[in-house]
């Protein structure tokens, strides 16, 4: 049993502080060495895909066996696949727990992060995780540690919330299925094992919600000397800082009684509690004011993330970030390698990649029953939008993600990427098919040529005649009455240049101009995190573009209470 003074968990923090150090510097030393040679990785990842899948029923029944002689075949011989594509051998596979996509077995299924819909069985192999996902989070580490020691200080250094451990009570005949971001039960030995592993912060006796995580993780380590905050979403950063300032009084009180939840937890920290205290009394407080220790975070940097810029840089202000890779439960794209925020390289050991160019409608052409030429890594060109096709050694194999990706320049061989956006995800009243990167590119814009700031938004359609888009946009902007007719006004002309379809449809009466409504920093936030539900707190993901406006009177409306009751 984890206690908060006691011996055992820092007696495996310990014990695993150096060889975790060690095992971390050895996959970013192979990720390096693999970028150094991306032909000779890619090829021997197919190789591997071949050998643990050939000899599977799905592949012999269906011929695909044959690539095994012939491994250039690969890309002929099996077709490109959706998900649902593969629903049939999946749920065979739930029955057999392997042998059918892959000759390796079933250890557990992953469900994807969605609030809505039946959620996806992603075959989580032996194989899978020792060769590839294990390796990919320690290379990832192994940056994190190469660039920041201190983390592995000492065992109250580093507070990672980008996994976690809970109770899985989710099953597919006898078998867990539970977020790729669980990492409980521990399979084997070479399983993910951090030194903070058994930390009372980070077990499966913490509450499974977001909140009451939270405040866990914060009695714990709150009077410590923390240096680095680990996370996916920057949601999760700004939320730590939220909770504490919502129940900085009873956390003041837990560190002065030595309690947690009104029982007894370690010795009581007078030192601790003063020092919340005296932060507590400046609302405008940072995370940096509670761990002055701080020096560094991890999230995601890129794509809609971005936009949480401005709030990361006041949460955690001076210190300094590196990237998560961009991954999602299906594989591994990117893996960082060093400090670049907005790109990283192909993780060419992770997968086989093909790609084929964003302007092919990909989705229509596979939907009809036909066939798409690929590119491989090194075909791509800087400056352009692809769509991802990944093979896995699960299984899965030449699946189309639906994800989209810049390259952002091609380095010694390797493209250089960053997600952009979800195929398929746009709004079109009149055949306009404006996208979410879009919408960013011109909400940017116009608050940038008014001279305003802007945190986040919400954007959806409204149908009316003619119908139009509504956006919430944030920013620390007096809101004035004019404010939000500027805006849109600057931001209708953003889109009209960004979108020809767009501007042809305003000029011709069929489209009336998008409506922004400005509001006070933290409220498309508050609205976002309410969302949170149990199971989906760690891959929770902001979405800024809408399917409705539902956001917007629950937005609005709050702002109008809150300056009600001020």
């Amino acid at each position: 049993m984890a206690t908060l003074n006691g011996a055992p968990w820092q007696e495996h923090w310990s014990d695993r502080q150096g060889p975790f150090a060690e095992e971390c510097r050895r996959a970013r030393a192979d990720l390096l060495a693999d970028l150094r040679d991306p032909a000779a990785a890619q090829a021997r990842v197919l190789a591997d895909i071949i050998e643990f899948s050939a000899g599977s029923l799905h592949w012999k029944e269906n011929g695909y066996d044959a690539v095994r002689h012939e491994p250039a075949a690969f890309r002929k011989v099996l077709p490109i696949m959706r998900y649902d594509d593969f629903a049939e051998p999946i749920e065979r596979e739930t029955r057999t727990k392997g042998g059918i996509l892959s000759c390796s077995p079933v250890l557990r299924w992953l469900k994807t992060s969605g609030t809505t819909g039946t959620p996806k069985r992603v075959p989580y192999t032996l194989h899978w995780l020792l060769t590839y996902r294990i390796p990919a989070m320690k290379a990832m580490w192994g940056t994190y540690l190469e660039q920041h020691p201190e983390l592995l200080a000492h065992p109250h250094a580093t507070l990672d919330t980008q996994t976690v451990r809970e109770d899985v009570l989710d099953f597919v005949h006898g078998v867990e299925h539970q977020a790729i971001s669980n990492r409980h039960p521990q399979i084997n030995s070479l399983d993910w094992n951090p030194p903070w592993y058994d930390a009372p912060w980070f077990g499966p006796q913490t509450p499974t919600t977001h909140e009451g995580r939270m405040y866990h993780r914060v009695r714990h380590l709150a009077g410590q000397g923390l240096h680095y905050i680990s996370a996916i979403n920057p949601s999760t950063l700004v939320s730590l800082r939220d909770l504490i300032a919502v129940h900085g009084d009873r956390l003041v009180a837990d560190l002065r009684a030595g309690t947690l939840e009104g029982e007894p937890y370690g010795e009581p920290d007078e030192a601790a509690a003063a020092h919340l205290e005296a932060v507590l009394r400046d609302p405008s407080f940072s995370l940096k004011d509670v761990w002055p220790s701080l020096t560094l975070y991890s999230c995601w940097l890129s794509a809609s993330a971005g936009l949480y810029r401005g709030k990361l840089d006041a949460v955690l202000p001076g210190v300094d970030k590196l990237p998560f890779m961009t991954c999602g439960t299906e594989g591994v794209t990117t893996i960082p390698v060093d400090g670049t925020t907005h790109s990283q390289p192909l993780a060419v050991s992770q997968a086989f990649f093909e790609f084929v160019p964003a302007d092919v409608p990909l989705g229509e052409i596979l939907e009809g029953g036909g066939t798409v030429s690929t590119l491989l890594f090194d075909e791509v060109e800087a400056g352009r939008d692809y769509h991802l096709i990944m093979s896995q050694g699960n299984g899965l194999y030449r699946l189309w993600t639906g994800d989209i990706y810049h390259v952002d320049r091609v380095d010694d061989g390797v493209p250089w990427v960053h997600f952009v956006r979800r195929s398929g995800v746009f709004h079109s009243f009149t055949g306009e098919k404006i996208t979410e990167a879009q919408v960013t590119e011109a909400i940017e814009s116009g608050f940038r040529l008014l001279g305003v700031d802007m945190g986040l938004y919400l954007c959806g359609p409204r149908w009316a005649e003619p119908p139009h888009y509504v956006a919430v946009v944030e920013t620390g902007a007096e809101l004035t009455a004019g404010l939000g007719a500027a805006l849109s006004e600057r931001i209708d002309e953003q889109l009209g240049l960004i979108n020809i379809e767009y501007a042809s449809k305003r000029e011709s009466g069929r489209l009336d101009p998008i409506e922004v409504l400005p509001v006070a920093q933290g409220a498309v936030g508050t609205y976002f995190e309410s969302r949170r539900t149990l199971g989906n707190t760690t891959q929770y993901k902001y979405k800024p573009f809408q399917q409705d406006i539902a956001f917007v009177s629950e937005i609005t409306g709050a702002a109008d209470r809150d300056k009600g009751e001020n």
